[in-house]
């Protein structure tokens, strides 16, 4: 399927396409349109396209920003060939890069590697949203400190916590796909003993409050759970939101004060910001 979005929503739609149950995206800019080629292996039953629709109505994005030029299949074998090529090492900050297994690197500056192997989830470490939140979990001291990583994707977040010095880290996502990949990243990476994910959403989760909450999610979501990650807040912690693009930043920064939560930051990569909060 052919899926075309103007500026500013490509990781939000992205984002919608893998959560919809397409699998892998190859994404190129056409004149002034960004175009995403998507994988369909639907499940008997499943409709990915109705759903990827209904994520488009629930976030209020028209449908002329987003359009859908072809539905059909791409051959399985072509395109798996054809995204394992796309990917590559991603350098973050001044500590981390971020690669898949199959990738080499020459780590001359001694950066922290996560081996991430995204498959069908979000999170190749390539986003300005996810730059955003592992910029901003350089700059914590994560000594003894717990981490909590809501949406996880492909583990990416949760594993850096542990790497950069995390007692523990906690993901959960609501996509089932994602929760396997994040586990089989967390192998990868070595950090079972400190990274724990599992399947929730906003609505049901129920884990111990945490220092850090990273939450690399679209802003009508963030926004409709606010009052969650109060609950989910150690006393003096510190929640980094991100998947908010910049000319949200007003209104997103409103309701954070509604619900009594004070912006220590607000920080830029590209159209996207991530803010950082805490209560009180």
């Amino acid at each position: 399927m052919l899926v075309e979005c103007e500026p500013g929503l490509e990781d939000v739609v992205s984002t919608m396409l893998f959560e919809s149950g397409f699998s892998g995206l190859e994404e190129r800019v056409v004149e002034d349109r960004t175009r995403f080629t998507a994988f369909i292996s639907p499940e008997p039953g499943a409709d990915p396209l109705e759903t990827f629709f209904a994520f488009l109505d629930r976030a209020g994005i028209d449908r002329n920003a987003v359009r859908v030029l072809v539905d059909e299949s791409v051959p399985a074998a072509d395109w798996e060939e054809k995204w394992r090529e796309g990917l590559g090492a991603v350098e973050t900050g001044r500590r981390i890069v971020v690669r898949p297994s199959w990738v080499d690197y020459d780590n001359r500056d001694e950066r922290i590697e996560i081996i991430i192997d995204p498959k069908m989830a979000f999170g190749t470490g390539g986003h300005a949203t996810t730059h955003l939140c592992l910029e901003a979990l350089e700059r914590f001291d994560l000594s003894g400190k717990s981490v909590l990583d809501a949406g996880c994707g492909s583990g990416v977040l949760s594993i850096a916590a542990a790497k950069l010095g995390a007692a523990r880290a906690y993901g959960f996502d609501n996509d089932p796909f994602s929760v396997e990949n994040a586990n089989e990243n967390i192998l990868l990476n070595d950090v079972g003993d400190r990274v724990t994910i599992e399947l929730a959403d906003l609505s049901t989760v129920r884990p111990e409050p945490a220092d850090i909450i990273l939450a690399n999610v679209i802003s009508g979501v963030l926004i409709a759970h606010l009052e969650n990650f109060r609950a989910l807040l150690s006393p003096g912690g510190t929640v980094v939101f991100s998947g908010i693009l910049a000319e949200e930043e007003e209104r997103f920064t409103a309701a954070l004060r509604e619900k009594g939560f004070r912006v220590r930051s607000v920080e830029h990569r590209d159209e996207w910001i991530a803010v950082l909060a805490e209560v009180g």
